[in-house]
C-alpha cells in the first residue's frame, strides 16, 4: 500500500501538457500554516498504489480521471474521520461468469455458510493472536483467557446468524481486553454498533475509524481488480440502500488486526498524543491534527508493506489482500476447491515483554561484557527498560541478550 492522501483546502488534480508529456498536476490543499505543494507525474511513473482526499475544497478535471483511469489509480474521496463518501475506479474486468456464480454461492445456504465461517474464523484467531501479543508486556490474562473462551462457540455454530453472534461476543471482549492496557487520558470505549462507533467520542476510535477506512479502500480496490460484484457479501447480508458493499465488509474481517496492532502501536510508541486530536462543530466527534494524520498514515503504510512469506515467495500485506481476493473468487467460480484466510500466518514480534525488561535490569556488567554488548549497549537498553514506551532490538543484540541469560528469546510467532 502506497496511498497519497490530499487535504487542507484546495486540493486539485488536473492534467497538463498534453502533447509533450500529458503530465497528471496534483496540487495538496492548504491548512492553517500547511502550504500548498503540487506535484507532478509523467503517465506510467505514479508512484503511489491510490488517492485519498479528505479536503472539502478543490477539484478533479475530467481529464484528470482519464489520466488516473489509464494507469489503474482508483480515488477515495473521505470524510475528516475517514468515512468513505466516494469511489472512482478503473474498469473493472468484465466477468458475468464469475458474478453469476457470486449471486449463485451467495444464495445457496452451504456455501454462504462455508465462506462466512472461514472469514470469521480468520478474524478470531488473528484477534487472539493480537492479545496473545499484548500479554507479553501487559497483564491481561484474564481477558484473553475470557476472549478464548468465547471463540470456542464457532465450532457450535450452524447458521450465519450464529456465526455473527460468535463473531460479535468475541469482539466484545477482545476490546474488553485490550482497554486495560490503554491510558485513562484516552477514555476508550469501543461498540459494536457501526453507526455509533463512526461517532469516534475518543481519540483511539477515531485511529481505529480513520484505519478501517484505509483498509476498506484497499478492500474495494481489490474487489474492483478481481471483478467480483463488492455489494453481494456472504458474512454481512445485502442491505436495502446502494451505498452498503457488503463484501468489502467481508474482506475487511481477517485484515482488521492490521489496523488494531498499527494503532495500538501508534499510541503505546507515543508518537500519537492528547494534542494529536480536536473536538470542532456540534458532533463532539475527534478530529485529527493535520501532522498527526500524516503520522498516522505513515504508521499504517509501514504496516501494509511489511513483507511476509506466502506459498514460496515474500509480498507485503497489501498484496495479500489482493491475493485473497482473487482465491475468493476462483473458489466461487469452481477452480479452486479450498478457501482459506488463515494463511499466510504474522509474526507479532515483542521485544519489551516484562520478562525481557527484567532479563536487563538483572543484566550485570560482567555478563554483559562476555556477551560481547559493549558499555553503551548495557547503558541504551538500561534506559529503555526505565520507560513505558515500547522499544525494539537488534537482532544481534537478542542474540547476546540470550546467550548472556540462557533466554529462549521473546520473538512471539503464530
Amino acid at each position: 500500500m502506497n496511498l497519497l492522501v490530499l487535504s487542507g483546502f484546495g486540493c486539485k488534480i488536473s492534467v497538463q501538457d498534453l502533447r509533450r508529456c500529458s503530465e497528471l498536476v496534483v496540487t495538496d490543499g492548504r491548512e492553517d500554516t500547511k502550504q500548498s505543494v503540487t506535484m507532478r507525474f509523467k503517465p506510467r511513473r505514479f508512484p503511489y498504489s491510490s488517492i485519498a482526499i479528505d479536503g472539502h475544497s478543490g477539484y478533479i478535471s475530467l481529464r484528470a480521471l482519464h489520466w488516473l483511469s489509464s494507469n489503474k489509480i482508483p480515488v477515495f474521496v473521505t470524510n475528516f474521520d475517514g468515512t468513505l463518501i466516494s469511489s472512482i475506479l478503473p474498469p473493472m474486468p468484465v466477468k458475468a461468469d464469475l458474478r453469476a456464480a457470486q449471486f449463485q454461492a451467495v444464495n445457496d445456504q452451504t456455501t454462504k455458510f462455508a465462506i462466512a465461517h472461514t472469514l470469521v474464523k480468520a478474524k478470531i484467531m488473528r484477534s487472539l493472536e493480537v492479545l496473545d501479543w499484548l500479554a507479553q508486556r501487559y497483564d491481561i490474562e484474564r481477558g484473553v483467557r475470557v476472549t478464548k473462551g468465547e471463540a470456542v462457540k464457532l465450532g457450535n455454530a450452524s447458521t450465519v446468524s450464529q456465526l455473527r453472534t460468535v463473531e460479535g461476543r468475541v469482539a466484545l471482549r477482545y476490546w474488553e481486553a485490550i482497554r486495560k492496557i490503554l491510558p485513562d487520558w484516552l477514555d476508550f470505549q469501543r461498540t459494536l454498533s457501526t453507526t455509533r462507533a463512526n461517532n469516534a467520542s475518543d481519540p483511539f476510535n477515531a485511529a481505529l475509524n480513520y484505519g478501517y477506512s484505509i483498509l476498506k479502500a484497499e478492500c474495494r480496490r481489490s474487489i474492483n481488480a478481481v471483478g467480483l460484484e463488492p455489494s453481494v457479501g456472504f458474512l454481512h447480508d445485502f442491505a436495502n440502500y446502494q451505498t452498503k458493499e457488503s463484501l468489502v465488509y467481508d474482506l475487511q474481517e481477517p485484515f482488521r488486526w492490521l489496523i488494531d496492532v498499527s494503532v495500538i502501536q501508534t499510541f503505546e510508541s507515543k508518537t500519537l498524543g492528547p494534542r494529536d486530536f480536536y473536538f470542532t462543530g456540534d458532533d463532539y466527534r475527534y478530529r485529527f491534527e493535520l501532522d498527526a494524520k500524516k503520522r498516522f498514515i505513515q504508521v499504517l503504510r509501514e504496516k501494509f508493506n511489511i513483507g511476509v512469506a506466502y506459498k514460496g515467495r515474500k509480498i507485503k500485506w497489501g498484496t495479500v489482500i489482493l491475493e485473497k481476493t482473487g482465491e475468493l473468487a476462483r473458489y466461487l467460480s469452481g477452480r479452486s476447491s479450498k478457501l482459506d484466510f488463515i494463511e499466510p500466518v504474522p509474526i507479532l514480534e515483542r521485544f519489551d515483554s516484562e520478562e525481557l525488561r527484567e532479563q536487563i535490569k538483572a543484566l550485570t556488567s560482567e555478563e554483559a561484557k562476555k556477551a560481547g554488548i559493549d558499555k553503551s549497549t548495557l547503558y541504551t537498553l538500561r534506559q529503555h527498560v526505565r520507560k513505558e514506551p515500547p522499544f525494539k532490538l537488534y537482532r544481534k543484540t537478542l542474540v547476546k541478550l540470550q546467550s548472556a541469560r540462557g533466554s529462549k528469546g521473546q520473538t512471539h510467532q503464530f
